[in-house]
C-alpha cells in the first residue's frame, strides 16, 4: 500500500496545481485506490520536456479486484464523479462491451471496430510514442470515459482523458482505472489522422465524428473494412456477430448517408454464409426480412432480397 500511495503522490506531482476541471473523477479514483483492494497490475507513463519541464505524456492504469462493500462503494462514487465533472469535458462517451456477441447499446463506431477485433476505446498517450490505453476489452464491462482540457497548457494542444470500466465475475468486481495525458486530435501529426473508413471501396461519410474516432484510433490513416475482415477465417459466432453488428448500424438510421454501406456489407457477408447451417440461414434471413421493411430505398431493398437469395432461402 505504500508504494501504491507513493505512485498516486507522485501522479498528483506531475498534474498541474490548478486542474480543477476533472476533480471529482480525480478524487473519486484516489479514494478507491487507497481502499482494500486486490492490484493485480499497473502501467505507468511519464515524458516531460527537457527544457521546459513540462508533461508532455502520461499513463497511468491500474487493474484491481475488488469485492468489499466499501470498494463497491467507491466505485459508485466513481461513475457519480463522471456526472458531477461532465459538465466540464469536451466530450464523454460510455457503452456496454458486448456479452459473448449478444448485442448491447454501444455507440456505432465502437461495435463496427468490436467487430473487427478492435478494442472499442483506445486512449492516446503523448504524441502517440507510447502504447494506447484500451478500454472495453473486457466481455461483458460497463465503460465510460471523458476528455477534458489542460487549462494550463499555453498553446491548449493537450488534454488529459479519465476512464472507468469494471464487470463482475464471480461475485468479484474487475476494475480498470485509467488516466493518460496526450495531444488533443487536432494537434497531433498528420500521420496518426485517420482520413477514411472504407466499406466495400466506398467511403463512409465521417462529418461530424472524425475527432472522436481519431481520439481511439493509434497510427492509422485509413481502414479497409473489407481488407481486413477478410484476412480472417470466419466461424459462424463470428459471422452472425458482424451480421448483428452492421444490422444495428443499418437499423439507427436505416435512411442516413450510411445505411447503404451498412446494406451492401450485410449482402457481402450473405455471399460468403457456407459456414452457417440451415437454421442460422433461416433466422438471418427472417432478420434482413424485417430489415427490409426499415426502408423506403428500392436499392436498399433490392440488396436485402438477393441477401436473402444467397442464403438460399
Amino acid at each position: 500500500m505504500k508504494s501504491k500511495n507513493f505512485i498516486l503522490a507522485a501522479m498528483l506531482l506531475a498534474m498541474p496545481s490548478t486542474i480543477m476541471a476533472q476533480q471529482n473523477i480525480q478524487k473519486a479514483f484516489d479514494a478507491l485506490l487507497n481502499d482494500k483492494i486486490t492490484e493485480n497490475k499497473t502501467r505507468h507513463v511519464l515524458d516531460r520536456d527537457p527544457e521546459t519541464g513540462r508533461m508532455t505524456a502520461m499513463a497511468d492504469v491500474y487493474d484491481l479486484t475488488i469485492s468489499s462493500s466499501s470498494a463497491l462503494e467507491r466505485l459508485n462514487d466513481i461513475r457519480k464523479a463522471f456526472d458531477k465533472d461532465k459538465k466540464n469535458a469536451y466530450s464523454v462517451n460510455s457503452g456496454i462491451r458486448q456479452k459473448d456477441g449478444e448485442d448491447a447499446e454501444t455507440d456505432s463506431f465502437s461495435s463496427l471496430f468490436e467487430s473487427m477485433g478492435l478494442a472499442p476505446v483506445t486512449l492516446f498517450v503523448g504524441d502517440g510514442k507510447h502504447s494506447s490505453v484500451s478500454i472495453g476489452s473486457m466481455k461483458g464491462s460497463d465503460y465510460i470515459y471523458a476528455c477534458f482540457a489542460d487549462k494550463d497548457d499555453p498553446d491548449k494542444r493537450y488534454r488529459y482523458a479519465y476512464a472507468l470500466e469494471w464487470v463482475e465475475k464471480a461475485k468479484k468486481t474487475k476494475v480498470r482505472l485509467a488516466v493518460t495525458y496526450a495531444l488533443r486530435p487536432e494537434s497531433r501529426d498528420s500521420k496518426f489522422k485517420l482520413k477514411s473508413i472504407k466499406i466495400n471501396g466506398n467511403a463512409l461519410n465521417l462529418e461530424g465524428i472524425s475527432d472522436l474516432i481519431n481520439d481511439n484510433i493509434n497510427g492509422l490513416n485509413d481502414i479497409n473494412i473489407d481488407s481486413l475482415i477478410s484476412t480472417r477465417t470466419k466461424s459462424p459466432e463470428s459471422w452472425l456477430s458482424e451480421f448483428n453488428t452492421y444490422k444495428n448500424l443499418f437499423l439507427k438510421k436505416p435512411d442516413g448517408n450510411a445505411s447503404s454501406h451498412y446494406a451492401t456489407y450485410i449482402y457481402k457477408l450473405c455471399k460468403n454464409a457456407g459456414m452457417l447451417d440451415a437454421d442460422e440461414k433461416k433466422m438471418v434471413a427472417l432478420e434482413i426480412a424485417k430489415l427490409k421493411t426499415s426502408t423506403k430505398d428500392e436499392f436498399i431493398k433490392q440488396l436485402f432480397d438477393m441477401s436473402i437469395k444467397r442464403l438460399g432461402n
